[in-house]
């Protein structure tokens, strides 16, 4: 099986009521003994493309509001609006009666869209090097078994100089990014794929300062602006503005043929920050 076949079924949750669905997440995708983010905005995304009269997603609010246990969850949709090009919904997601996840998003029809394009966000320069100063991401050789498990359901090679794991204390201190190429195989990407890549990158502010344990994600934007047209995708994350232990992490995502697919921006905290970056005080 594919991974993008096993990403699809993943997903596949159970439909009890019109707005009303479960699941139980799959194991392949969690960082830990918990859900991946990315993955449980997919989730998500699957619910409410069912529940809405247009089925493309091409804005979503992701709140991570409690940690998701690895047991079934309840996924509830409300529509907000709906206009003759989109719908607004909310999505809910449960677990033993206490909200875990909330998720607003805004959705449309990509095969009805039309207007002009301009204003164009171009591929980084790295994009174009060879590929051989790419490394596949795998950090199981620093210490066996800390890959996530939602890691090693894709393909995907980073720019050696991203490459955290391989650096020791003095070769850190690079800009806190990260940029690869990703795919699942030969499949052209959807957009719950999409949506998983957003959160993909393990965070990006471990290139300049190296480990820091257990960095939570508290909110999640992402915008899908097409569909891709080839399989395999380049992704560019960089982290800015850490703040009081809060950074922003902005994420392009692009197809091989340049069409800016996806972009995203998440709010994240360094635990503990002054202890484990006591230089920066």
């Amino acid at each position: 099986m594919s991974f993008f076949k096993q990403f699809e079924n993943s997903i596949a949750i159970d439909r009890s009521d019109e707005n009303l669905f479960s699941m139980t997440p799959s194991k392949d995708y969690f960082v830990g003994n918990t859900p991946h983010g990315g993955y449980l905005t997919a989730v998500m995304q699957k619910a409410i493309s069912l529940s809405m009269p247009h089925p493309h997603l091409i804005n979503s609010n992701t709140l991570y509001l409690d940690r998701t246990e690895p047991r079934e969850i309840s996924i509830k949709v409300e529509k907000i609006r709906e206009s003759r090009g989109s719908s607004v919904g909310q999505v809910s997601l449960i677990q033993d009666d206490k909200l875990r996840c909330m998720m607003t998003g805004i959705c449309s029809d990509f095969h009805y869209m039309n207007g002009v394009n301009d204003l164009e966000t171009h591929p980084p320069k790295i994009f174009n090097e060879e590929r051989d100063s790419f490394i596949s991401l795998n950090f199981d050789n620093k210490e066996e078994g800390i890959t996530p498990s939602f890691i090693k359901q894709t393909q995907c090679d980073i720019a050696i100089k991203h490459a955290w794991w391989l650096k020791n204390e003095a070769d850190l201190g690079d800009e806190a990014r990260c940029s690869g190429f990703i795919s699942m195989g030969d499949e052209i990407p959807d957009q719950f794929v999409l949506s998983f890549y957003s959160d993909f990158f393990p965070p990006v502010v471990m290139n300049k300062y190296g480990p820091l344990g257990w960095v939570p994600t508290l909110s999640l934007t992402t915008n899908i602006r097409q569909l891709p047209t080839t399989s395999e995708l380049f992704m560019d994350v960089k982290a800015k503005d850490l703040n009081k232990g809060f950074f922003e992490q902005d994420c392009q995502i692009w197809d091989l043929n340049k069409n800016l697919v996806a972009t995203s921006r998440q709010l994240t905290r360094i635990l503990k920050s002054e202890e484990k970056l006591p230089h920066l005080i």
